[in-house]
């Protein structure tokens, strides 16, 4: 029962991508997201350190990545 239900979804996922294109499924899926992080402040706060975590990340290594190209 719990396989159907779930290619059940996998088929409706995959009929909503072809139907909509892919840019506006995505879209669509994070203007829901955005919807849902918004409305409950925990998951916004969660949302808000992991957006900064990969920020942080990111420039690290960026940063890393040029120092290294630099000094070579």
């Amino acid at each position: 029962m719990g396989l159907l239900l779930i290619l059940i979804m996998i088929s409706v996922l995959i009929l909503a991508n072809v139907g909509l294109g892919w840019q506006v499924f995505i879209s669509g899926v994070f203007k829901g997201a955005e919807k849902i992080i918004s409305s409950t402040p925990i998951l916004e706060n969660v949302s808000g350190k992991a957006k900064q975590y990969i920020v942080n990340i990111t420039k690290n290594a960026s940063e890393e990545l040029i120092d290294s190209s630099i000094y070579k």
